[in-house]
């Protein structure tokens, strides 16, 4: 008896035990060349997904700009015209000159205004056209080969310089004396360092400097050579942009990057 219940214990308890050898049998983790390349796609996904709520955001951020943009063109050009109007009246002795010189203030401050929203909606654009670029930037190396004979064809959007040396926005002062000395004239700066525009899309550009320079036009050329004497990183964009935006512009620096998710 005492063997046949032992057999019994056995018959049942073996293939139990044996189940659980099979569920515990260890779990290979997967390649790690496999798992870095899944890592580097999020990574890429993530960084389209946020260039995509960038461009959005900044279309609908420079879409109201344009509308407050009309509401401050009308508001100096009435300011303009009270201005015209009261410098005949004070002229026929009807007002004080206190009340055209209240009036000269008001068109100033309404001309600053727009003047000031113009330069926002530019540095929109650029933005924006940096972003769609980023696409075709993502995809070139980080060195590029230059070619002596055609370091700047004509067939491509935007032009990257990787750099050499250092790069800080203290060294601006030595480009617009190129400039200055070649062209006889300030360095066209259309964005230096942090703006409010770039605050307002979250947008990293500290250490950056944009020049309204198309690459193409002889200016522009120019700069494109010195900062590669000099080993300075730069980003050349050829306007307009997959028809979305027509922000061309010398980027001078290391390619810039969000700081948030919007």
């Amino acid at each position: 008896m005492k063997v046949a219940a032992l057999i019994i214990v056995l018959l049942v308890v073996a293939p139990f035990a044996a189940a659980q050898r099979v569920r515990r049998k260890p779990v290979i983790p997967p390649p790690q060349d496999q798992t870095a390349k899944e890592k580097q796609k999020e990574i890429a996904e993530a960084a389209s997904q946020s260039r995509t709520k960038l461009i959005e955001a900044t279309k609908e951020y420079q879409s109201s700009l344009e509308k407050l943009l009309a509401l401050l063109t009308d508001q100096e050009k009435r300011a303009a015209e009270l201005v015209e109007t009261q410098r005949t009246l004070l002229e026929e002795g009807v007002i004080a000159k206190s009340d055209l010189e209240k009036s000269e203030r008001a068109l100033s401050e309404a001309r600053s205004k727009a003047e000031g929203t113009r330069k926002s909606i530019g540095e929109a654009e650029q933005l924006m056209t940096e972003a769609i670029a980023a696409e075709q930037l993502a995809k070139l190396p980080v060195e590029e080969s230059f070619d002596s004979f055609n370091p700047y064809p004509s067939n491509v959007i935007l032009i990257r310089y990787a750099g050499t040396s250092h790069w800080a926005l203290t060294d601006a002062a030595k480009v617009d004396a190129f400039f200055r000395l070649t062209f006889g004239r300030p360095l066209p700066v259309s964005a230096f360092g942090q703006t409010a525009t770039h605050n307002q899309l979250g947008f990293d550009h500290r250490a950056a400097l944009d020049v309204a320079l198309h690459p193409d036009s002889p200016e522009g050329r120019a700069v494109m050579d010195y900062l590669r004497a000099q080993g300075i990183p730069f980003i050349a964009f050829r306007g307009p942009v997959a028809g979305s935006a027509t922000g061309a512009h010398i980027h001078i620096g290391q390619p810039s990057h969000r700081t948030s998710l919007m």
